[in-house]
């Protein structure tokens, strides 16, 4: 692929300094590899901004992938309109967001076999957290189907979803879990606000000192958090499989 430029794109963030990091890591480990013309990166809150990213690129054809985790109000109407694809003179490929991959059902499973420790699926309760949408009403779907092959993929006593902007909310999980065990697992691309700050408040852990490695108690119940699912590493061989299809 060395004649076409990889462009990622994020959402970032002007009020957390680590909301792009996970982006701009994997951006790095491509470039390095050299598989491409060229690797960079865009993003909604934070510069390079999407709507000036494509103007540096010089390679003949390019690949635009959404880092984003489901399809919704900002990879369907926003982004495009801040590329402003139809006036553009390059060979560009605008993908689908990577979330909607089966693919990241093996980064989640990869996630719980490392936070797991020496607790057993079957008496745990795992819940992933999203961020959902009061803007678009398709943007729980991805999840909740990664959730139902998720079911049939893996041991947990129980799988469910919680979110940020709409019900079942995260604060109440105590309602939702099933289990004295939880695992919860931001399904967020960067822990930045959400994951780093208003995530583990909400389940009953102080932002400051949680280890995503340890169990925690909180009320009656040893819970988890680990970090956002967009940090993992796998993440770069999903980007690199997306780009080349």
């Amino acid at each position: 692929m060395k004649d076409t430029a990889l462009v990622i794109l994020g959402h970032g963030s002007s009020k957390h300094p680590s909301s792009s990091i996970p982006c701009r890591l994997h951006a790095d480990t491509i470039r390095r590899m050299g598989v491409f013309h060229s690797v960079h990166c865009g993003f909604l809150k934070e510069t390079p901004l999407i709507e000036e990213c494509l103007d540096h690129v010089d390679a003949e054809k390019v690949v635009v992938l959404p880092n984003f985790l489901a399809e919704g109000y900002y990879t369907k109407k926003v982004i495009p309109e801040k590329l402003n694809l139809e006036k553009q003179d390059k060979q560009i490929q605008y993908l689908k967001p990577l979330g909607l991959d089966e693919s990241i059902q093996d980064i989640i499973i990869d996630l719980t076999e490392r936070s797991l420790g020496d607790w057993k699926p079957e008496e745990t309760s795992l819940i992933l957290l999203g961020h959902g949408s009061t803007k678009s009403k398709t943007s729980k779907d991805t999840l909740l189907e990664h959730i139902a092959a998720l079911r049939e993929k893996t041991s947990f006593a129980q799988i469910t979803d919680l979110w940020l902007e709409e019900p079942p909310f995260i604060k109440d999980w105590q309602d939702s879990a099933e289990n004295k065990q939880v695992l919860f697992i931001p399904y967020l691309i960067a822990d930045g606000q959400h994951g780093g700050w208003d995530i583990p408040e909400l389940i009953g852990m102080r932002r400051d000192v949680y280890d995503q490695f340890k169990s925690h108690t909180v009320s009656e119940y040893s819970v988890k958090l680990t970090s956002a699912l967009g940090k993992s590493p796998l993440m770069v061989d999903l980007i690199l499989s997306l780009a080349a299809e």
